[in-house]
């Protein structure tokens, strides 16, 4: 056995050993203590037994390290946490410390004693102004508190990421900043990816269906639809719902036909209904990969079928859905080939255009060097930026340490690239090598400022990785690996890429979100939700 399989070898193996167990009766994994008999209980993060069995966090504390600690939004203020943005008693700050404690006639709205609510989005709980889209410690009324210190948005609880586990049929929340991982949940057999939907989650399955979920916690619903053949890619824009599907060659729009109700919650307890209403077929071979969308315009990259016919691909096409009922082809964006990409001596390579994004009117292509027939790496990394109104397409070198740009994601005005690398596997997908995978960040004129490899630190050993798609949140990156089941949080601070989470030195180990007992384990997609 060799390369990234030992492993998870060694992790099969932990998983055996007894971690506080009294009896044979019950094991627990390793880094698990049992609480009460029958629950295996992590006490460094679980809030209901922190540090300890039976030791619970207060709903305004989050268990990190084993202790009980004042969870975002949150203020230590006379050994109690509280949320000085609308505690009467302490608004504004700790009373004494900067802030104060209203009258028995006031409210605190924003940390400012007032005589009523004067926001148009403020809602009165007790003698709080909060606003119950936001506020996680009132998300949708007053007084629910989300759990696990998870973030309210429109009103629901939910983590601020989502991670899609392809091999193991499940998806798994992630909270930005703190990054607590939340439990896996089951959904489908391989989920590709994800997309929110007013309270449910979207979720797409390589088994050619689209599932349904709880946004709150990822339980699966009744409602599904049928997709094209190895559906890849998905994206909502309210009342509808757009997917690609690859080997259908095929772009696939939905719309929602039911209205929320907002007289109880959730507002969809069996899903959102969703009836196919357009699709385009972009024809044979074409493997539509990624697709972003602006205004009225889908564009949508065409990898190109590089086993047998990559002369398909190696495009960029406009899809006008101003009409979703109707989609139609409106652009064909041919890529550069040849020399202009520069392929590596004896190599012959064509364009593979993967993640798209749209920055100031201008389109970017994370743009594949690759060998047809094989799928191996024949040359540098590239971005291609297409200006829409000229036409004009300018290839932007992403430098030695990027091979097989996968991604392309914006941070402010910036942009950041993931690198897929060029992977060497055995005959079992394991991977064995890859050079050139991590990220790369370029600045606003599109030079590149800092790239950063994913890769084991010199003189020690890891299980590989190699860097798919990734999401942000405010100016963190929460990066999906293709091979080991994990997230690497890789942070903007300045013109610098900083690990978080990863494999360099001074970097907290990864986010295991997708454990896997035997072989590969690929991290489908990393989606921030709205």
């Amino acid at each position: 056995m060799r390369g990234g399989a030992l492993g998870v070898l060694l992790l099969v193996m932990g998983s055996a050993l007894l971690a506080g167990c009294p009896t044979d009766e019950f094991l627990c994994s390793e880094g698990l203590t049992l609480c009460g008999g029958n629950r295996c209980v992590d006490l460094s993060s679980a809030s209901s037994d922190c540090g300890a069995c039976d030791v619970a966090c207060s709903a305004t504390e989050v268990c990190i390290e084993s202790a009980c600690r004042c969870r975002a939004g949150a203020t230590l203020c006379d050994g109690q946490c509280v949320v000085t943005a609308s505690d009467p008693s302490h608004c504004g700050g700790c009373a004494g410390a900067g802030g104060a404690a209203c009258s028995p006639e006031q409210v605190c709205e924003q940390g400012q004693c007032k005589d009523s609510c004067t926001l148009a989005d403020s809602k009165l709980c007790g003698r709080s102004c909060v606003d119950p889209d936001t506020d996680a410690f009132n998300c949708g009324a007053c007084g629910n508190v989300c759990a696990d210190s998870r973030s309210c948005r429109g009103g629901i609880c939910t983590y601020d990421v989502v991670a899609a586990c392809f091999n193991t049929g499940q998806v798994v929340g992630i909270q930005a900043e703190s990054d607590v991982k939340g439990p896996a949940m089951a959904v489908g057999t391989s989920p590709l990816t994800v997309a929110r939907m007013q309270d449910v989650l979207l979720v797409l399955d390589a088994s050619s269906r689209l599932l349904q979920a709880r946004l709150i916690d990822y339980g699966e619903l009744e409602a599904r639809n049928t997709t094209g053949l190895v559906p890849n890619h998905l994206l909502v824009e309210e009342p509808y719902v757009y997917i690609l599907n690859s080997t259908s060659n095929t772009l696939q729009i939905l719309q929602r036909k039911d209205a929320p109700s907002f007289n109880h919650s959730p507002q969809f307890p069996k899903g959102v209904t969703l009836t196919d209403v357009g699709s385009v077929n972009f024809g044979a071979n074409t493997n539509p990969y990624a697709f972003a969308l602006q205004g009225s315009d889908a564009y949508v990259t065409l990898l190109g079928n590089l086993q047998t016919d990559s002369s398909a691909g190696g495009r960029v096409v406009r899809v006008s859905v101003a009409d979703p009922t109707r989609p139609v082809i409106t652009d064909v964006f041919k890529l550069p080939t040849g020399e202009a990409l520069m392929p590596f001596q004896g190599r012959t390579t064509v364009p593979a255009p993967a993640g798209i994004a749209m920055r100031r009117g201008w389109m970017y292509v994370a743009l594949g060097n690759l060998e047809p027939g094989n799928f191996s790496v024949g040359g540098p990394g590239f971005l291609v930026r297409i200006d829409l109104t000229t036409r004009e397409m300018r290839l932007i070198a992403l430098g030695e340490e990027c091979l097989n740009p996968f991604w392309v994601v914006p941070v402010g005005e910036r942009l950041l690239v993931s690198c897929s690398g060029a992977a060497t596997y055995d005959r079992n997908f394991n991977l064995i090598d890859v050079k050139g995978t991590g990220l790369v960040l370029l600045d606003a004129d599109d030079h590149v400022l800092d790239s950063l490899a994913l890769r084991c630190p010199e003189g020690t050993s890891c299980q590989r990785a190699s860097a798919g798609r990734f999401s942000v949140v405010g100016n963190r990156a929460y990066v999906g690996d293709n091979n080991a089941g994990r997230v690497f949080v890789i942070e903007v601070v300045g013109d610098s890429l900083v690990e978080r989470r990863g494999l360099g030195p001074g970097a907290a180990p990864p986010l295991l979100v997708c454990p896997r007992n035997n072989g590969p384990s690929l991290v489908g997609d990393v989606i921030a939700i709205p």
